[in-house]
């Protein structure tokens, strides 16, 4: 399996563009993925080179099978999950914040579950989300831990269930320094 993501696409094969392709589409500005990646993931990737990508687009059952929220912005492709195996997910999650013109959120997901690295199953990662007319920079954290959303109580943030909305910057010392 392996093979056939890192080969993919080969010669005598289609590209994935070809695959998405649709003039119904582009018509009717239905063309979201094109999208999300010229917005966001173009420029993370340009910034960060070693940045990788651990889910864009996800079909219903497959969101399922991961837990992925039954309205996931994955089914729809609009949204983009992602690694930074360099460094902390805050230093990505701040960039974007301060970087990007245009997207509709940014999550810092579970970042006391430290920093990505191959093979490693259990990992922070940042959420990024684009939707055509819709992009109003929400900037939210999302732990299980309390304390994390303890640090980020104020006036403007808002929480609900695990996440904590509104947030300014990504706080890395609040994951090195509190006890988790």
């Amino acid at each position: 399996m392996t093979d056939l993501l890192t080969n993919y696409p080969s010669k005598g094969y289609f590209s994935l563009k070809q695959c998405i392709y649709s003039d119904v589409a582009i018509k009717n500005n239905i063309n979201n993925l094109h999208k999300l990646f010229k917005t966001c993931i173009n420029p993370i990737k340009k910034r960060y080179p070693g940045v990788k990508l651990t889910s864009v687009y996800r079909n219903k059952k497959l969101n399922e099978l991961i837990g992925g929220a039954p309205f996931s912005q994955h089914i729809y492709g609009y949204a983009a999950d992602m690694v930074f195996p360099d460094s902390n997910t805050s230093a990505l999650f701040n960039w974007c914040r301060l970087n990007l013109p245009m997207y509709h959120q940014l999550i810092w997901e579970y970042p006391e579950r430290g920093q990505y690295f191959d093979g490693r199953q259990i990992f922070s990662w940042i959420h990024i989300s684009y939707i055509e007319g819709n992009n109003f920079k929400e900037n939210s954290v999302s732990s299980l831990n309390p304390k994390i959303h303890e640090y980020y109580k104020g006036n403007n943030l808002f929480k609900l269930n695990n996440f904590t909305h509104g947030i300014t910057k990504a706080e890395q010392s609040i994951i090195d320094d509190l006890e988790l």
